[in-house]
Parts: C-alpha cells; sequence; structure tokens
C-alpha cells in the first residue's frame, strides 16, 4: 500500500447485499480496516429506509439487489432532489466485470465498480481513493453524478499520510457539485484482480485472520 493508511472510524457505511455469506465477508473486511459503524441490508426497501434515517458516508452494493437491482437504486438516489445521500460514494459489486456492465453502472452514477469475490487488498485500494481522490459532480438533464471523464495515473495520495474521510461539500457553481469523497472508477479490469478461485482464497484466509463474531465484531487471532 505504499504506507498509504485511512481512517475509517465513525465512518457510517452500508453494505446492500442479497448474499448472508458475502456480506458477512465485507462485513469482516471493514472491521478489520477500522470501521465500526457499519448497516447491513438485503433488499432495495432496507438501503431506502437506512438512507431516510441517516446520513451515510459510503455505500457498497451489489449489482443484482433484489428487486430492482444495483444500478435502478442507484439512480434513483442521483435523482432525488433533497436527498442529502445524494452525493454519497457507491461502490457498486459485481460479479460480470464486462465494459458494457461497467459502463452501465458508471452513466448511472456510480462512482467504482468491484468484482466479486472481493480482495482484501482491492476493497481497501478503492476506498482510498475516496479518501485521497475527490472527484466533481456534474449536474445536467439528463445526468447526475460524479464527473465521468477522468484518468488515473498511478495511486493517489501522498506516502506516510493518513487521511481522514470528509462530508460532502458543494461548490460555488450550481451546476457542479465537488465531493471531497467522491471517486470513478476505471472503465477496465482491475490489473491487480486475481480469478475468482485465488479471491476465495484470500477472502477465506481474511476470515480467518478476522473472523465475525455475533455482535458483528471482527477479532484477528494471534498467531501461535
Amino acid at each position: 500500500m505504499n504506507n498509504h493508511t485511512i481512517n475509517l472510524g465513525g465512518l457510517a457505511i452500508l453494505i446492500a447485499d442479497s448474499n448472508s455469506y458475502l456480506r458477512r465477508i465485507t462485513h469482516g473486511m471493514l472491521r478489520g480496516f477500522g470501521a465500526n459503524k457499519l448497516f447491513e441490508v438485503e433488499h432495495y426497501l432496507g438501503v431506502v429506509q437506512v438512507l431516510t434515517g441517516q446520513k451515510i458516508d459510503v455505500m457498497l452494493c451489489d449489482t443484482r439487489l433484489p428487486p430492482e437491482g444495483g444500478l435502478s437504486l442507484t439512480r434513483t438516489i442521483r435523482r432525488t432532489l433533497g436527498n442529502e445521500n445524494r452525493t454519497m460514494p457507491i461502490l457498486m459489486m459485481t460479479t460480470d466485470s464486462r465494459e458494457a456492465t461497467i459502463k452501465m453502472a458508471r452513466d448511472a452514477g456510480v462512482n467504482m465498480v468491484i468484482a466479486k469475490p472481493m480482495s482484501p487488498k482491492a476493497l481497501y485500494d478503492r476506498l482510498a481513493w475516496i479518501a485521497f481522490t475527490p472527484r466533481n459532480f456534474v449536474d445536467t438533464e439528463t445526468y447526475f453524478g460524479p464527473d465521468r471523464r477522468f484518468k488515473i495515473e498511478g495511486y493517489p495520495g501522498v506516502a506516510g499520510e493518513t487521511r481522514q474521510f470528509r462530508s460532502p461539500k458543494k461548490s460555488a457553481r450550481l451546476s457542479r457539485r465537488t465531493t471531497s469523497t467522491a471517486f470513478l472508477a476505471p472503465p477496465v479490469a482491475d490489473k491487480d484482480k486475481a480469478d475468482d478461485k485465488k479471491n476465495r482464497c484470500r477472502s477465506a484466509h481474511f476470515l480467518r485472520r478476522y473472523p465475525v463474531s455475533e455482535n458483528g465484531a471482527a477479532t484477528r487471532r494471534r498467531s501461535p
């Protein structure tokens, strides 16, 4: 990670996935990264209920979230005026990493697409993009979301720097909104993404190191 660290303590992070096992894995990873305010839902209505109740800093959502899917949910969130979570970063989790799928997610207003199953490193790196790479939000008649024009030129941030997440801020221009936690995904496969078999092994290894207890906490096992 080149000495880059992020502070997830106190952040409200929402995990929306109908698969309870994958929610548990994601929950354990985030706990291992220091997150201590996590919400889990298994369907579209659960997301709406959580977002109605409070401000969420980051949402991880599955593309197949029932009943209407994660992309439909993203469009609803982005297009709802007066919604305090309208500019929250949305990471779309999917087993379909084809370019067409990534483009649809981008055009729906998703910040980044993450291939499932996720490795701890892949998830951490994308969360680091939130902290170290601020993005502009574009507001037009047909689209509201992160600026889809971007270039990734290596890992963001400064070596040795620790970055605290910040709340979204609006810029002076009404046609554009700037949020320090918004970021975009490259419309190509992650060069560091391993195949599904290897990622499953990484996820299983992470759970052995950070098992999730019944109360949702993750504890690191000591080496013998």
